[in-house]
């Protein structure tokens, strides 16, 4: 195994990890207050990216495999985007958010380019992908029962320090009891579940197929870690999944039915408590950011407020929308992707995924099926949530599955 192939098994199995440094310059402020989401943060799990390419790199010029002027023709469409994307960070009000925001996305699509010249199939990183679906799902369970963070060894995975009386903190209200949501080493209860869920997609079909035990025990507490994410939007989608597998799947259908049936009754049980579940993310104030985005797409419709600008930009619109306290982007990536770039970044966004799904909808390949699967997920949480885009572990997987998607021998 080569070297780059080494960072890069180290860095799947590390994805879930939050260890960073952050960096507070005055772009990452807004009314005063330091924003997570502005924050240039450099993350262990970019390191590792860092030194897969510049080992993949090395070795290409070393082996007088890469010519960059070859790339650059073969590649010229994406350098036009590219420079679309620098034009709109020059335009935006907050320019240090803004490039900041484009060398995170010039990262990840370096990534998802050197996944697709590696990597021509899933079984390949399923092993280190199914780990680190794993132990999140351990942490999450053991953070749950516990109702606080593990603390000790787990901060140096990224965990926050946090219990049931932190400020801010999901929870749910379960038969008038207060409960905390597990984070396992996310940002939120909500990025873990869309991780698990997109994980699990991702390696059920490549995994223990000689060993059911081990395969159905992965299964259930993945299942039980989601369940206990109180992310109802995974939970819908999650046993939408489970029978579109049952219909593809290569894995005996004993084992689907069991793991379908122990997602059912814990959903049912869920849904059995719904009327006494709450949790602190309001549904009106979800409703005012999406407002706040329509207002910036009308007052920017082409170019948009910029990348990384839609929280700089929020405290404009809350005398229009109704006060929110809330400084974070919206939860629908659609919206973050309009108002944000407008109507030139929207169309390039649906063009590169007509290319990716065209790729995928080839007849007859089993292995586009779990792609095709994972992808649809993303999109379909992301009417619902913004972290594909925002958050380090989302982004992450996004640009994983996208660089899957374009390989050469899909």
């Amino acid at each position: 195994m080569k070297l780059h192939q080494k960072f890069f098994w180290l860095f799947i199995f590390l994805l879930p990890l939050q260890l960073g440094r952050h960096f507070w310059p005055a772009s990452s402020f807004v009314l005063g207050l330091r924003v997570d989401y502005l924050s240039p943060t450099f993350f262990l799990t970019d390191l590792l990216v860092l030194a897969i390419l510049f080992f993949w790199l090395g070795e290409k010029f070393l082996k007088k495999q890469f010519s960059p002027f070859r790339s650059f023709k073969t590649y010229w469409w994406v350098v036009a985007i590219f420079v679309f994307l620098l034009a709109n960070a020059f335009l935006a009000q907050n320019q240090g958010a803004a490039f900041y925001q484009f060398i995170k996305i010039l990262e990840l699509s370096l990534l998802a380019f050197y996944v697709a010249q590696n990597y021509d199939c899933l079984s390949r990183i399923a092993l280190p992908l199914s780990l680190a679906v794993f132990y999140s799902s351990l942490i999450a369970i053991a953070q749950f029962f516990k109702q606080a963070s593990l603390n000790g060894f787990f901060w140096w995975l990224g965990e926050r320090t946090f219990n049931i009386a932190t400020p801010g903190i999901a929870k749910a209200i379960i038969n008038g009891q207060l409960i905390m949501r597990p984070y396992g080493t996310f940002p939120h209860p909500n990025v873990l579940a869309g991780f698990l869920l997109v994980g699990l997609i991702l390696t059920i079909p490549y995994l223990f197929q000689k060993n059911k035990f081990l395969f159905t025990s992965y299964l259930l507490v993945v299942i039980l870690a989601i369940v206990l994410s109180f992310s109802r939007s995974v939970w819908l989608l999650g046993l939408i999944s489970s029978l579109f597998f049952l219909g593809k799947s290569k894995i005996p259908k004993k084992l689907f039915w069991l793991a379908g049936g122990f997602w059912l009754i814990l959903l049912i049980l869920a849904f059995y408590l719904l009327p006494h579940f709450s949790t602190n993310e309001a549904f009106f104030q979800r409703v005012q950011l999406m407002k706040a985005a329509l207002l910036m797409v009308k007052v920017s419709p082409l170019s948009g407020v910029g990348l990384n600008n839609f929280i700089v930009r929020l405290p404009e619109f809350w005398p229009v929308t109704g006060f929110t306290y809330w400084l974070q982007p919206v939860h629908n990536l659609y919206l973050l992707l309009l108002s944000e770039t407008g109507a030139v970044g929207f169309l390039i966004f649906l063009w590169l995924l007509i290319l990716v799904f065209k790729r995928l909808l080839k007849p007859s390949l089993w292995i586009n099926f779990p792609l095709l699967m994972a992808l649809m997920a993303i999109l379909l949480l992301g009417l619902t949530d913004h972290y594909w885009l925002t958050l380090q572990p989302g982004q992450l997987l996004l640009a994983l599955v996208l660089g899957l998607a374009w390989s050469s021998k899909i």
